[in-house]
């Protein structure tokens, strides 16, 4: 049997609408920690055709209300701000702030001509929230072409839907409930896994990959098992800018900020200086060393914010770096030297952005035997290593492997839960910041 609500969807769309990002990216992570009663925040930022045509004006605005004035819980869940734009944001900021300083238990803020941000404790509050007010702007459309509308069944409808928002729990059951990170190369390998321990831990998690297809399909997988709308896939080639900024922008306007950025994507082509090409020495530099820089670059930017309007607030940038970084590799430079690279961009970003309670720390992983990187049947580390000669007598992959093996004092490779570990610890302590994090059963020591 159809719902009201199934009549107006029937009939009213919305479409999507041009809207400034910079706007955005500097609006949600204020609101953010503005909005944060408890340890958990996320924002969520909408806009399109209907909602932009009803913030011009704040009348309009706060009319889009009138289907609920008279039900006490679903008042409770959408309490309204409207909010005049300004042009200079350290202004917009302090309008901002003076209105949530006088009404402490707003949830759903227009900014004029820009949208609008709905807050919850967690993604699922907040989405209900926005889920709830973009219905309103259906109702109030629907009512304005002269369709007959009852008002009370809408009333009644949306209570079923969207009432239990308000008995949400708040409470903080894991270590990382609800904070919002970010990890790249997550299709596959330690990036993929990552993104699966940070889940265990209560995250909200964007997989970013140039793969998006296998990205889509762990996120896919994750939201199933966690909760619909935790896990975000976005395609990006991290060592294009515009990529960078999209990928910064979309989690935005999605969670409202970022906590933790873990840059993981990289890529090895090993060889001799005979037979490395510029091309392939370009590509590692580009993927492993510049790429983390432009991350670092965009990442940050959200983090200052929220660091400006919490200042007890810390946020974390973690390069998943290699025991190559941290020693010379025979025929394999081209990787190596950009991961020596992303120490020196490690160290000295940790220097720059500690003002901000932003800690930069690496994390250098052992041979992760069983990830692609290194058994690829194709552009494996095994195959390469076999195929330029790299280990002495070695006939067969399995020779490669075993020599590798005989190399680590715990005979084991790394694993994902290793550094999941390391990653954990990271980011729990708060007098870290610079470091360089050996996990590699004791092959490589720290001097």
């Amino acid at each position: 049997m159809s719902t009201v609500m199934d009549r107006i969807n029937d009939k009213i769309s919305f479409k999507p609408v041009p809207y400034s990002r910079e706007d955005v990216i500097r609006i949600a992570p204020a609101l953010r920690m503005l909005l944060r009663k408890n340890e958990t925040s996320i924002v969520v930022f909408k806009t399109n055709d209907l909602v932009s045509q009803y913030i011009e004006d704040e009348k309009e605005f706060y009319s889009i209300f009138s289907p609920i004035k008279n039900n006490q819980i679903l008042n409770k869940i959408l309490i309204p701000a409207y909010i005049v734009k300004y042009k200079d944001i350290d202004k917009q900021y302090r309008v901002i702030k003076e209105e949530l300083n006088r009404r402490m238990d707003i949830n759903i803020i227009t900014i004029q001509d820009t949208g609008v941000f709905s807050w919850g404790g967690t993604k699922v509050a907040a989405d209900k929230r926005m889920a709830l007010f973009l219905d309103l702007v259906k109702v109030k459309k629907y009512s304005s072409l002269n369709n007959k509308i009852n008002f009370s069944e809408i009333e009644n409808t949306l209570f079923q839907s969207y009432g239990k928002v308000v008995l949400e729990s708040q409470r903080v059951e894991k270590n990382l409930s609800e904070k919002i990170a970010i990890v790249t190369g997550a299709a596959q390998g330690f990036g993929k896994g990552i993104a699966e321990s940070l889940a265990k831990e209560g995250a909200n998690v964007i997989l970013a990959d140039l793969n998006e297809d296998m990205a889509r399909k762990n996120a896919s997988k994750l939201n199933r098992e966690y909760g619909q709308g935790k896990f975000l896939a976005l395609e990006v080639d991290v060592a294009n800018e515009d990529y960078v900024k999209n990928m910064i922008w979309e989690t935005v306007a999605e969670y409202g900020g970022i906590d933790i950025f873990i840059s993981n994507a990289g890529v090895l082509k090993a060889g001799s200086l005979e037979s490395m090409d510029l091309e392939s020495f370009e590509l590692s530099t580009k993927v492993n060393y510049t790429a983390f820089f432009l991350c670092t670059k965009y990442a940050s930017e959200p983090m200052k914010i929220q660091y400006r309007f919490n200042q007890d607030y810390f946020s974390d940038i973690i390069q998943i770096n290699s025991k190559s970084g941290l020693e010379g590799s025979k025929k394999n430079f081209a990787y190596a030297g950009s991961k020596f690279g992303g120490i020196g961009l490690t160290q000295s970003f940790a220097l720059e952005l500690m003002e901000y309670n932003i800690k930069v720390n690496a994390v250098c992983p052992g041979n992760f035997f069983e990830g692609p990187l290194w058994s690829d049947p194709e552009e494996g580390l095994f195959i390469q290593y076999l195929r330029s000669n790299k280990v002495p007598g070695a006939r067969t992959i399995k020779d490669v492997r075993k020599f590798y093996e005989s190399k680590i004092p715990m005979k084991r490779g790394c694993q994902i839960e290793d550094i999941a570990k390391a990653i954990f610890y990271i980011i729990d302590q708060k007098y870290e910041t610079g470091q360089v994090i050996p996990v590699t059963g004791g092959q490589i020591m720290l001097r």
